[in-house]
């Protein structure tokens, strides 16, 4: 005899779900989400670019083989300095006597893609985490490159030097504000048609608030929808403008994430 067993609804089928990633990053979470039946609303709010100047990039690149440890924070991070290197006539061959640290499996899992096995991979994917891992380690005299995101947090640097480390972490990328939403976007947000937003780090919250004129007007087009964040830092974030936020994964991981949104939804009445 044969039974049939109605399979349950996807919790995400037809929820509308708003991505506020950098356009060349979104494409394989949206996919996660379209996967599951969402209707992703793509909504870039940051826009990735190179420094105003490549100098302390370079110079630091350029004394490669002094250095004990690279620390990558993204894959961001891991595009855009191997990216200068290659234009600089350098390869990964100048890394064979430092050790690197990937923040994250995708950072990881990009270094591998280079060839380049890391050294160590912090068990939380936070600033916090990267100093944790590192307790145990002697910093003592040792010099650390972290190439950094514009405007990213001091925690890492500062904490390494109070172990004893020459930290060198000069901006290797930038975050901008694109000059305009796309038009379905704000379409979406004007008129309420969204189940939730997605944060993956704090300046996609700081600037979808000025994108959309303010903290106000931020406030009120994300009303009664679930906001969710990546982590705790860009939890932070939301709260410093204002936003309860509904969703947020112990591990800070887009996958993670997607996890944890298909259960709230499937909790929500």
């Amino acid at each position: 005899m044969c039974t049939s067993v109605k399979l349950p609804t996807n919790p995400l089928q037809g929820r509308r779900i708003l991505v506020t990633r950098a356009a060349e990053q979104a494409a394989e979470f949206t996919e996660q989400l379209r996967q599951r039946g969402a209707v992703v609303v793509e909504c870039p709010t940051i826009q990735l670019v190179p420094p105003e100047a490549w100098t302390k990039v370079d110079a630091a690149i350029n004394d490669l083989p002094s250095f004990n440890w690279l620390i990558l924070t993204s894959t961001n991070g891991v595009r855009f300095f191997f990216t200068r290197l290659q234009e600089l006539g350098r390869s990964t061959h100048d890394l064979q006597n430092c050790k690197v640290c990937a923040v994250g499996p995708k950072t990881a899992e990009a270094l591998l893609e280079l060839g380049i096995t890391p050294d160590l991979v912090p068990e939380q994917f936070t600033g916090e985490g990267v100093v944790a891992a590192f307790q145990g380690i002697d910093l003592q005299g040792r010099r650390i490159l972290f190439p950094k995101a514009d405007g990213a947090r001091e925690l890492i640097p500062q904490q390494l030097r109070s172990m004893g480390a020459e930290v060198v972490d000069p901006v290797v990328y930038r975050n901008i504000i694109p000059q305009a939403l796309p038009d379905a976007a704000r379409q979406a947000l004007e008129q309420h048609q969204l189940d939730a937003v997605v944060f993956s780090s704090p300046s996609t919250v700081r600037n979808l608030a000025t994108l959309v004129g303010g903290v106000t007007q931020l406030q009120a087009m994300l009303e009664n929808l679930a906001v969710a964040s990546i982590g705790p830092v860009t939890t932070r974030a939301c709260q410093e403008l204002g936003l309860s936020v509904a969703v947020e994964p112990e591990q800070a991981t887009l996958g993670a994430l997607v996890s944890d949104l298909e259960l709230y939804f499937a909790n929500t009445k």
